[in-house]
């Protein structure tokens, strides 16, 4: 629906404010604005909203100005180029909508990011503490921990190419910090037992064994972690995520899995070869991991988030 506002007066600025709050709520189009009229429209809107106003005259200017993000085409005039925060290279009105959801994929990617960091990086913080109180040897040497960090760091290079559920990108988001520190704590503690159910299922092996375990299994989680906490969805029901971000994280879980094995990895890092048996315990306890990531991701996002 549109409607034309009503002219504005002196005196009556306080009664037009009001129309334009009203107007504002009921209708989608309102057509047949002044300059002047412009500017009270977008100043009404702020007060609840950001603003976007797209325009190319030189009387746009005061309403480029005000609002949040201002936009004009390539042949505006040049006080309203200069005005703007955004000068369109192409007359259509695609590019706006195609740069929203570009945005909105970048925010949504930027805080996988911020989860899945954050709830790795407090997991095994708390699992090392706790451990190292328990043992009389280092759970992981400092060499160890230095390449279990560049492994499952690798593929998180790869996060701004990765898919974006459509809901992400549908409406405007913004920064909720205390959704991204309860999830990263609540899978974050996940990350803590698993991590402890490893030293308690290597640690009679000795310190070589639960060190090479404990490296493998630490990485291996952290990268399955990834497409886990990617979407709020049961990752079977989100999109797909990127071919970077597969590939990547393909090349570092073989990576893990072949280093205990070469010369390198047993000269260089102290890593034994794992056995068949506990390669299998290994893969076992990870795809638990999952499993649980899982049931309490969606447990947090229907109970508390």
């Amino acid at each position: 629906m549109s409607r034309r506002p009503p002219r504005s007066t002196q005196g009556s600025s306080s009664a037009a404010s009001d129309v334009y709050k009203r107007q504002l709520e009921e209708y989608s189009v309102i057509a047949r604005v002044t300059p002047e009229q412009k500017y009270e429209i977008i100043q009404t809107l702020q007060a609840r909203h950001t603003v976007g106003f797209l325009g190319e005259g030189i009387n746009d200017a005061p309403a480029l100005k005000l609002a949040g993000v201002s936009l004009v085409v390539q042949s505006a005039a040049d006080i309203a180029r200069q005005a703007a925060d955004i000068i369109l290279l192409e007359s259509d009105l695609e590019v706006i909508v195609d740069g929203i959801r570009s945005g909105r994929e970048v925010f949504a990617n930027g805080i996988k990011y911020l989860k899945s960091t954050l709830a790795s990086n407090f997991g095994n913080f708390y699992a090392v503490a706790i451990s190292s109180l328990m043992i009389p040897f280092l759970p992981m040497k400092p060499l160890q921990i230095l390449l279990l960090n560049l492994l499952s760091d690798f593929p998180m290079i790869s996060i701004a190419t990765d898919n974006v559920d459509p809901a992400e990108w549908e409406r405007p988001r913004k920064y909720d910090v205390r959704e991204v520190v309860l999830i990263s704590i609540f899978l974050g503690v996940v990350s803590t037992v698993f991590d402890l159910i490893f030293f308690a299922t290597f640690v009679r092996g000795g310190e070589a064994v639960l060190q090479t375990n404990w490296f493998v299994g630490s990485i291996l989680t952290e990268l399955i972690f990834l497409f886990s906490i990617r979407t709020r969805l049961p990752f079977w029901q989100a999109v797909r995520p990127s071919s970077t971000v597969v590939w990547l994280t393909g090349v570092a879980a073989v990576a893990t899995v072949v280093v205990p094995y070469t010369a390198l990895g047993q000269r260089v890092f102290g890593f034994v070869p794992p056995t068949a048996p506990q390669m299998g315990v290994i893969l076992g306890l990870v795809a638990a991991f999952f499993a649980v990531t899982e049931v309490v991701k969606g447990w947090y996002y229907r109970q508390v988030g």
